[in-house]
């Protein structure tokens, strides 16, 4: 099963969803999911494996992970 996850600050992370891109009803969910909380601020990175790595802005069903992760804010 892949996984939707949103980094929490501090607090580890939530999965918010799962789906398995064989069984088409699971995706609705977590694209839904994924529209609701990727939010302004906030960043989506499709994680393959150590080191691969990329950054989406809309939901991609073929992904194994996507970790959602609040802008880094500096000053």
């Amino acid at each position: 099963m892949a996984k939707l996850r949103l980094l929490k600050t501090g607090h580890g992370d939530l999965c918010l969803a799962e789906w398995d891109p064989n069984r088409p009803e699971t995706i609705d969910g977590a694209a839904t999911a994924f529209a609701e909380n990727f939010t302004a601020g906030r960043l989506a990175f499709r994680l393959d494996g150590p080191g691969q790595t990329r950054p989406i802005r809309e939901f991609d069903a073929a992904a194994p992970e996507i970790l959602l992760v609040p802008a880094i804010q500096g000053g």
